[in-house]
């Protein structure tokens, strides 16, 4: 049965409308090369009507007006739906994302709406105010201060992880009163769509989210509207210099949470083959298109060569393939584009000596037409060579040996990142000093890959990331605190009145 041929309009107020200009952009499958959609290529016009929906959504407060525990119970309503078109859900975002069948199911869909259970349980922060009594000089009284919605939110959502990462920005913001303007990237588009249809499906009020497709001009315009209060990025260093680059011409804030080239550190007393599959699992995972990768594994020299060896031969076990196939390991990446910067990357590491024991190269006993690259291992990798330092995107694991811990921490902090970091070793107390002293906001031991999103901050370090996401801080990110003072006075003056006027005392 032939699948539907996606047609994806904007979501402005209470409307699904198409573009100003007409334009269009083709949704291409990574998995086959096939065209599978059009997605609206947004401008200048398309942006303001959206962020004018959402400015007056929040003006007119039937959403902010209301407690973050009813705003909660929406957010609940919208993960029962999706919930309940769980299939279809995953099935949509496989196709353009090319996340294996596994991966697609329970990481693409499922756990977003997870997810955007838990952002509703955190609604009790922001309906309980602090409350501070004071008593000295002044006259005796109380300071309570409340968290209040910024306003419109704009919203970038990158293609890894569409549905997964909208979420991360789109509940909390919500939760928190604000209206907000969403921007997917148009290689994955339908993520964003199928949130925007279930807030629709359960009565969430015009305008409260708003979908924005398109490319660069949407991006730029977004950054740029003087309508838009915060603005939450999720994406690459270099596209984060450009978007705050244009909120600076209105002082718009940016949370920013970017690119990484996360260190695995073993310690020579690790569970080698543990290390080496949770650094490859990390590394590799959704054909290593994440931020928090670990895609460089730092060993002792004289575990170097069987690290590697181990590495390689669970890297030739992944079976790399057609992703709508439950055992295929490895989909495609995103995009012909990218497959071809990864090449570029390999074949600059060969250049600068490294060496490659498998893979480095794409995968052809494939879906023709597909952007499939084989996992790949290199080894002899020095922390000055560009494939130490930069960010691939792809199923590429670098391995690095160091002599000493002081060394390991050296080469672990070589990079402009700052994201993610994980250390192996049996003495945890030891592993636990090591990793303290590398520079990431997310630090793993003996272990990768779990986030607490109503607890557990994302704050990158460096080029990774500005402000934090996730639990409670990165939900007050999405707040600015009001304070108000109550004398209890009755009838006395503040002592501090005499400053002015004598006679005041």
């Amino acid at each position: 049965m032939p699948q539907e041929f996606l047609k994806l309009l904007n979501r402005i107020g209470n409307d699904w409308v198409a573009p100003q200009s007409d334009s269009w952009i083709d949704v291409v499958a990574p998995a086959d090369g096939s065209v599978i959609g059009q997605v609206a290529d947004s401008g200048v016009e398309d942006v303001d009507l959206a962020v004018c929906a959402a400015r007056d959504a929040f003006t007119e407060g039937s959403w902010s007006g209301l407690t973050a525990v009813q705003r909660a119970d929406y957010l609940l309503k919208i993960a029962d739906y999706l919930e309940s078109h769980l299939s279809e859900l995953t099935e949509t975002i496989g196709r353009d994302t090319g996340s294996p069948a596994r991966l697609a199911t329970a990481l693409q869909a499922y756990t977003p709406i997870i997810h955007i259970r838990e952002f509703a349980s955190m609604a009790p922060l922001l309906d309980t105010p602090v409350v501070h009594a004071v008593d000295g000089p002044v006259a005796p009284g109380s300071w309570r201060i409340e968290r209040e919605p910024i306003g419109v939110v704009g919203a970038y959502v990158p293609y890894n992880f569409p549905l997964f990462e909208a979420v991360w920005k789109v509940a909390p913001a919500l939760l928190a009163g604000n209206t907000i303007v969403v921007k997917p990237s148009p290689l994955t588009p339908t993520g964003v769509q199928e949130l925007a249809k279930a807030a629709e499906a359960v009565g969430l009020p015009p305008g409260v989210i708003n979908v924005i497709h398109g490319d660069v001009a949407a991006g730029k315009a977004l950054a740029q509207n003087p309508g838009v209060d915060f603005i939450t990025f999720t994406g690459s260093t270099a596209v984060a210099r450009e978007i705050a680059a244009s909120a600076a011409q209105n002082l718009t804030p940016v949370m920013a949470e970017l690119g990484g080239k996360s260190p695995s550190v073993v310690l020579e007393d690790a569970d080698l083959r543990m290390a080496i599959k949770g650094s490859l699992y990390s590394g590799l995972m959704n054909s290593g298109q994440a931020c928090v990768a670990t895609t460089r594994v730092l060993v002792p020299d004289h575990l170097y060569d069987e690290a590697v060896a181990l590495a390689t031969e669970y890297a030739e076990q992944l079976i790399v393939g057609d992703p709508s196939s439950e055992a295929t390991d490895i989909g495609p990446v995103i995009s012909r584009r990218q497959l071809e910067k990864i090449e570029q990357h390999v074949a600059r590491a060969r250049e600068q000596g490294a060496k490659v024991t498998t893979g480095g190269c794409r995968a052809v006993e494939v879906p023709s037409g597909g952007f499939y690259y084989k996992p790949t291992v290199v080894r002899d990798v020095t922390p000055d060579m560009d494939i130490a330092v930069k960010e691939v995107f792809g199923p590429v694991i670098a391995f690095l040996r160091y002599g000493t811990v002081d060394e390991a921490v050296e080469i672990a902090n070589s990079t402009p990142y700052g994201l993610a970091s994980a250390v192996w070793g049996g003495d945890v107390e030891r592993a636990e000093s090591v990793s303290a002293r590398i520079e990431a906001g997310l630090k793993f031991i003996n272990d990768v890959g779990g986030i607490d999103v109503t607890r557990t901050p994302l704050a990158g370090r460096k080029q990774s990331g500005i402000g934090a996401e996730l639990g409670p801080d990165g939900l007050f990110a999405y707040t600015l605190p009001a304070s108000t003072y109550l004398s209890h006075g009755e009838g006395r003056q503040s002592a501090a009145y005499v400053l002015v006027g004598s006679k005041w005392g």
